[in-house]
């Protein structure tokens, strides 16, 4: 991933960065998992409000901090960016800022448009890029009905014990 700013190169390649910024996430994807012994499609359970998501691995949980960077509708056939969606807690919005931002600086209108027409492609590249702009360790993605979710993972850590070791 090339750690030069894209606004100070005028002939940016947007769409090979963004593919690049996918490809990424896959990359590291495929590594936080390992890393935290969750190989396996582990129980999980994430709560908005909190901007948590806690991962169940068969030795420990393992305790995100996470960004709703936004969700897909199978009906409405969009993506809605987590800052033009009101019923989103704030802080999600807030953690985007500089995604919004980057979309502003560099008229891209992925990045500034409310809501996308499209589905899980259009949503999984405004993921890849929310992620590389947020420094993101990796991504997830619920499904709850209709609607997907899509995160990207800020911080993880393998949560504490509550009850003291016996002996």
């Amino acid at each position: 991933m090339s750690e030069t700013h894209p606004a100070e190169n005028t002939a940016t390649d947007w769409a090979a960065w963004s593919r690049e910024a996918v490809a990424t996430m896959m990359q590291r994807n495929a590594e936080w998992p390992r890393q935290f012994g969750l190989q396996d499609s582990p129980a999980y359970r994430w709560d908005l409000d909190s901007a948590t998501l806690v991962l169940e691995g068969p030795l420990h949980e393992v305790v995100a901090t996470v960004c709703l960077v936004g969700t897909t509708s199978d009906s409405e056939g969009s993506f809605l960016w987590s800052w033009a969606n009101e019923a989103i807690p704030r802080q999600h919005g807030e953690a985007l800022e500089a995604v919004h931002d980057f979309g502003r600086e560099n008229r891209l209108s992925l990045l500034t448009t409310p809501r996308i027409q499209g589905g899980r492609p259009e949503a999984t590249e405004c993921l890849g890029i929310a992620a590389r702009l947020q420094r993101a360790l990796g991504t997830f993605i619920d499904q709850q009905g209709d609607v997907t979710l899509y995160f990207t993972i800020l911080h993880l850590q393998v949560a504490m014990q509550e009850d003291p070791l016996p002996n």
